[in-house]
């Protein structure tokens, strides 16, 4: 008889139901939410897709779950399992993962001077926290520079949280008749969450850093990644106090399956992953952060040559701007054929100039 880790959140019981439809429910009214911050300018930035994607997932695997509780057959379907064993075991990372990003631009932001604040993500982020910095601010490259590097490292070392998870968790259906990957799985899935944790906690420590040593950094956004950094942390600290059960069968008893048990699973691992999407949905990341549409995408500052494009199509548009609204304010410009060449001609000598 193989004695294998006991899933985490355990079988899905008919106690389930209410707390895997009232999650579903809760996920389900992120939506409008997360359209909103996708489709409007002033809060849309790709550094979310991951935790969209997670979003949508959840309201998914809380159906199902559900309808586990309710139907023997599925309750005990190896598939399911699995699949519930991969999105428990993966979703807090790729939460991790974005709040890495968002990081980025809070240390990236405030390391720039007067001179170089145009290309900081924070300055294509209109009625954002960050401001332009007050002349005489000193420019800081080598802490940009760093602060890029170690975000960068961050983000990759994530990976040895998500590989292990994946492989442990997409193997669970073979733990049930294998002893020697029931115990494979236990690691790999013990080892997946202690880094998980440990870069978590390393996100953590950088950001009181940021708060120490970079005078311009966003208070909000230090505030909002600690409660963030926090509520994983929990998730963490709780996967790993539970992997540690085991069992022979879906259907035997398991320390998961009582009552306290699937009350600690709602409590400290479901409910702080929906308070850490709500909080990445309902503050504006872009303003708090200052992440722009992109998030700081560069990997070293813009040469010269770099800087002189940029200006000319930040001139370029502000011309198309200026002719535009002077054609709106004259109504005969646009029934007048002679007016619009004019027009025309005046932007034509501004890219000129530029």
């Amino acid at each position: 008889m193989v004695n294998f880790p006991a899933p985490v959140g355990g079988t899905p019981l008919p106690a389930d139901f209410a707390p895997s439809i009232l999650f579903a429910v809760l996920y389900a009214l992120l939506t409008p939410l997360m359209l909103y911050r996708m489709f409007s300018k002033r809060s849309r930035t790709t550094l979310l897709i991951g935790t969209v994607t997670f979003s949508v997932e959840r309201v998914v695997i809380f159906s199902l779950r559900a309808l586990q509780s309710r139907n023997e057959s599925h309750r005990l379907s190896p598939g399911l399992t699995t699949y519930m064993q991969i999105s428990f075991g993966m979703g807090f990372i790729g939460i991790a993962n974005d709040i890495v990003n968002l990081v980025r631009c809070l240390l990236v932001n405030p390391t720039f001077g007067p001179e170089t604040y145009a290309q900081s993500p924070a300055a294509a982020s209109k009625g954002g926290v960050h401001t332009p910095p007050p002349q005489g601010t000193p420019d800081l490259p080598k802490v940009r520079q760093g602060s890029r590097r170690f975000t960068g490292i961050m983000a990759l070392s994530f990976l040895a949280a998500i590989v292990p998870g994946i492989i442990a968790n997409s193997n669970y259906s073979k733990v049930f008749n294998n002893q020697n990957q029931a115990d494979s799985t236990a690691q790999l899935r013990v080892a997946s969450t202690a880094v998980a944790l440990a870069f978590t906690i390393i996100l953590f420590a950088v950001t009181l850093w940021g708060k120490v040593n970079l005078p311009l950094i966003s208070n909000r956004g230090v505030v909002v990644t600690t409660v963030m950094t926090v509520l994983i942390t929990i998730i963490a600290i709780y996967r790993l106090a539970v992997m540690g059960h085991r069992t022979v069968s879906l259907t035997a008893p398991s320390p998961l399956d009582t009552p306290g048990g699937k009350a600690a699973f709602y409590v400290l691992h479901v409910l702080p992953e929906w308070l850490t999407t709500l909080i990445l949905f309902g503050d504006n990341m872009r303003k708090t952060y200052g992440t722009g549409p992109f998030g700081d995408y560069r990997i070293r500052d813009e040469t010269e040559a770099q800087r002189k494009k940029r200006e000319a199509k930040e001139a370029e548009k502000e011309a198309k701007k200026i002719v535009k609204t002077r054609a709106e304010g004259d109504p005969t410009t646009a029934s007048d054929p002679l007016l619009r060449e004019k027009k025309r001609n005046e932007l034509i000598a501004v890219r000129e100039s530029v």
